[in-house]
């Protein structure tokens, strides 16, 4: 656990969150865990069901976690089927992103744990679309993103299990929320900055969805 990352201290339980701040009367929005992972509504939904899988020790990135846990592959496929079962949406048509950022040079949203975004029923977005991936060719998993990426480097990655996943290394910093904007602008949502949300109603269906699962 590191003491200033706002997802450590959530999952340690503790109020001084993001979370907690908006929803001071819900105790925790993990909906699902496994040994090393944990899944919860993201703040700032851009679609119903958005949510993050984030590993339980700190990582910064993804890219870290595979390489820490030769097991994460499996955890994650896991973490992934119960989430979509419990949402009823369908793991084929959602859309994967990560901006794996490894500190405030490389840009991102200020939190440097790493989260791995999953978006529900988004199979119209186009991948290439949202970032210049310069012709990379896609690989067919997340675990392929992920072993091919080096630790040491910040990347991202965008893509879902029918188009592939499109990974590039960062020459330069992406700009806080730039993913975020580009997956709202493919959607034509204005309220894409996660920091700009209040309590919002999809968080609170999630929430009570899972209660009833």
């Amino acid at each position: 656990m590191i003491n200033d990352c706002v997802f450590c201290r959530e999952l340690k339980g503790s109020r001084d969150t993001n979370f907690a701040e908006r929803y001071p009367e819900i105790q925790s929005r993990v909906i699902f865990e496994t040994e090393s992972l944990a899944a919860f509504p993201c703040i700032g939904q851009l679609v119903y069901g958005h949510f993050l899988i984030v590993p339980k020790n700190h990582d910064c990135t993804l890219a870290q976690t595979i390489k820490r846990l030769s097991n994460l592959n499996q955890e994650l496929m896991h973490i992934l089927n119960e989430v979509h079962l419990i949402l009823g949406c369908d793991l084929e048509k959602s859309l994967f992103f990560e901006h794996g950022a490894l500190g405030p040079n490389d840009g991102s949203c200020g939190i440097y744990h790493a989260h791995l975004h999953v978006l529900p029923s988004t199979n119209n977005i186009d991948p290439v679309k949202l970032h210049n991936f310069k012709k990379n060719k896609p690989l067919k998993t997340i675990e392929a993103v992920l072993k091919n990426t080096p630790i040491d480097k910040p990347y991202i990655f965008v893509g879902n299990f029918k188009d592939g996943f499109y990974q590039s290394l960062l020459e330069e910093p992406l700009p806080s929320q730039t993913l975020r904007k580009a997956v709202a602008n493919q959607l034509n949502i204005n309220n894409w900055d996660w920091r700009k949300i209040g309590q919002e109603e999809n968080m609170v269906s999630i929430l009570k969805q899972v209660e009833l699962a």
